[in-house]
């Protein structure tokens, strides 16, 4: 059934009018629509009289201290007009209503993609808005502030330049709630242990940097009623105010900030909390760490955080199995464990390391070593088996290890040491065997054999490629050169060139072109190959720079050097005998009858530059 004619109506409530036609005139109400003709507001305080406001006078609301009156009432009649339809129209396809949680904002989404401009399309978007906004039972036209100002202006713009996209206007804006502030202290500095793991939380030690907030002392603030645009009243709970009792050393700064006062660290270090006390210090002292009471320790490698171990005992560790440290100076007197983990820029352990104990630093040293250590400079009175990674490394006894340096002395050698060593390895004296040296040139981990390898498998598919191009070019050249002048015979005389003459001169012309392609590209190749191997020559000029010293002159049996070259790749061998008398190795170029070798070159004595930098080292 249809409506006969359209009704219009006044009504406070469109939604329930349209119930009521669908009602009378026994039609779905899917069937029914309407549109907004006008509206008129009335408003008043309590059980005072209503007023009635025009539209333009609805500015009133826009003040906060208006619309947030409790007593505040406002009611709204509209002329409607009801219309039997079922398809929407564009512009309402084209608009969506999107409300926050508090109902405080309501947002008009309008894709613009299918709308073409016309003059009333701006009236037209905002009677869909209105007629969603009533639908859903919200007063329209109440603290809109620049929606409708805001709407003209994008409507414009799609005039000039279509849109093609969904843009976003408020279309109305209550009052948010200001949430209460209890007084309170936040420990912002303990934030950060939110990505530590369990055992880094063990220690309770928490550094900071200097000038970062390591405190906020939020104040007492009484928060403000908000309200929606239902003229719904939105609480707030009350504050409390806690009087938090606290103090901060000298090392604090406090900055007034809006609503909190932040304290700031002057120095970097770790947080101490001493009751209601705060402090930043710099020094730790253990009796012992143990990974059930400590765990991990992260104080930084800058955070200029010392922390001092101290536990002499024969049967126990000073740092037991599985402790981490990491700080900028760590000082052990005792031994430490296995599956422990220290890293330090600065560190010193007067005692001995297990062999499953892995030591990290830039600057360190160590009593007894039989674990892992990875240092800049290193310092060891005694290695026992351990293994060393570093740039220059002091022993003064060495009873067996595996060494990577690119500066080695052992004051005394006795056997089974495995050394590689990049510039200079200096021996005091020699007193066991099987010991072996090995010279490398320090490639920073370019795998060379590898690129090499990769160049020339590429190059070799490139001339197999090549061959057989250049094989079709010479086999269809003169057949090439026939059809380009039976091409001109027949041009010449005005007759049409067959298509298989035009492909077989085109198929000719390209193979010609990736011939070329292929050429340049093995030509890049080949400057890569030989940039490398030009890299490779000027590598292996260090390796002649690489000497092996054995201060006293005097050597054992069944000791070892090697020098490793890169190209040629060969390597250059020396083993030594009792009866030697050389304090010099190293290797040298030999020209004989025009031809060029690399063997080893001693020299009973060194020179003083040969070990300078031990002098520098001290210094």
């Amino acid at each position: 059934m249809a409506l006969d004619e359209k009704i219009i109506a006044y009504t406070e409530n469109p939604a329930r009018e349209l119930l009521s036609v669908a009602s009378r005139t026994n039609l779905s109400l899917n069937e029914l629509d309407f549109s907004l003709l006008a509206f008129s507001t009335q408003y008043r305080f309590g059980d005072l009289e209503w007023e009635k406001i025009s539209e333009k006078e609805l500015t009133l609301f826009d003040k906060d201290e208006i619309f947030l009156k409790n007593d505040l009432q406002i009611k709204q009649e509209y002329k409607i007009e009801i219309f039997h339809g079922i398809n929407q129209s564009k512009a309402s396809q084209a608009v969506k209503l999107v409300a926050n949680k508090n109902l405080t904002k309501i947002v008009a989404q309008i894709d613009f993609t299918n709308l073409d401009f016309h003059e009333k399309l701006a009236l037209e978007l905002l009677q869909n808005i209105y007629k969603k906004m009533l639908k859903l039972k919200f007063l329209i036209g109440i603290r809109i502030f620049d929606f409708k100002k805001n709407l003209m202006s994008f409507c414009n713009q799609h005039k000039n330049t279509p849109l093609n996209k969904t843009i976003q206007i408020t279309v109305a804006q209550g009052i948010d709630p200001i949430e209460s502030q209890d007084e309170s202290l936040i420990l912002t500095y303990k934030e950060k242990t939110k990505n530590y793991t369990i055992d880094e939380k063990r220690s309770g030690i928490i550094v900071v940097d200097e000038n970062e907030v390591v405190l906020k002392h939020a104040k007492f603030k009484q928060g403000k009623e908000g309200k929606d645009l239902n003229l719904h009243t939105l609480k707030v709970l009350a504050a409390n105010e806690n009087k938090v009792k606290f103090s901060c050393s000298s090392a604090f700064k406090q900055v007034e900030q809006d609503g909190y006062t932040e304290y700031i660290a002057l120095k970097k270090g770790y947080v101490v909390q001493d009751g209601e006390k705060f402090d930043i210090a710099n020094e730790l002292d253990f009796n012992g760490v143990d990974f059930k009471n400590i765990g991990i320790i992260r104080a930084g490698l800058d955070k200029n955080v010392k922390i001092n171990i101290k536990f002499l005992s024969e049967v126990k560790d000073a740092v037991n199995s599985g402790v981490g440290i990491e700080c900028e100076e760590l000082n052990v007197v005792g031994s430490v464990g296995s599956n422990t983990q220290l890293n330090a820029t600065k560190m010193k352990i007067e005692g001995t390391t297990h062999s499953k104990a892995k030591i990290q630093a830039k600057q360190a040293y160590i009593k007894t070593h039989r674990g892992f250590v990875e240092a800049e400079i290193l310092n060891i009175d005694l290695l026992e088996g351990g293994t060393i990674k570093a740039k220059e490394v002091r022993i003064k006894k060495s009873l067996g290890g595996n060494i990577q340096a690119d500066k080695i002395y052992i004051e005394n050698l006795e056997s089974n040491n495995s050394c590689v060593f990049f510039e200079n390895t200096t021996i005091e004296r020699i007193n066991g065997d099987n010991n072996k040296f090995h010279a490398k040139i320090k490639t920073l981990d370019s795998n060379y054999d590898e690129e090499f390898a990769i160049l020339g498998e590429q190059i070799s598919k490139l001339n197999h490629k090549m061959n057989k191009i250049r094989q079709y070019i010479l086999s269809s050249k003169n057949g090439i050169l026939s059809v380009e002048k039976k091409i001109t015979e027949l041009k010449n005389q005005g007759q049409n060139v067959p298509i298989q003459y035009e492909k077989a001169l085109k198929d000719f012309s390209l193979q010609n072109l990736e011939l070329n392609k292929l050429q340049n590209e093995e030509k890049e190749l080949l400057e890569r190959k030989k940039s490398l191997q030009l890299e490779l020559i000027n590598l292996q000029k260090m390796l002649f720079e690489a000497t092996f010293i054995n201060k006293s002159g005097k050597w054992t049996d069944m000791n070892e050097i090697k020098f490793s070259l890169l190209e040629p790749k060969e390597d250059i061998f020396y083993s030594s005998f009792v009866n030697e008398s050389a304090k010099f190795i190293g290797i040298k170029k030999v020209i004989q009858n025009n031809q060029e070798s690399i063997e080893i070159h001693k020299k009973l004595d060194y020179e003083e530059k040969d070990i300078a930098w031990l002098s520098a080292s001290k210094e």
